[in-house]
């Protein structure tokens, strides 16, 4: 199974939950991951190591990031937008879709 597994309702905090969120919070998990660390998946996250002290490469960390995210289950897009800020601090936001068309950002 993937996601969180709340069902939707038109409830207030509604956009909290549903397909959009369950994909957002299963491939931020997955980001947020070293490659290595996920003890049950040793080829899952990201290999952070290789971008430690040094300016990181963005275009290669974006790809990093969109692979990643289409490896999670019914992930139909990914497309990162990342900002190399000052003091090599990086901010940004990956935009994903599932299979069924619901949309959804993680914050980068």
């Amino acid at each position: 199974t993937f996601g969180d597994a709340t069902p939707s309702s038109s409830a207030v905090g509604a956009d909290q939950t549903g397909p959009g969120m369950r994909l957002a919070q299963d491939v931020a998990t997955r980001l947020r991951a070293w490659r290595g660390e996920v003890w049950f998946d040793v080829n899952q996250g990201i290999d952070y190591v290789r971008y430690l002290g040094e300016a990181p490469a963005v275009v290669q960390l974006a790809a990093d990031y969109q692979s990643e995210a289409l490896l999670v289950p019914e992930c139909n897009t990914a497309l990162a937008n990342l900002t190399l800020g000052p003091r090599r601090t990086l901010t940004g936001t990956l935009y994903l879709t599932d299979l069924t068309g619901y949309a959804a950002e993680v914050a980068l």
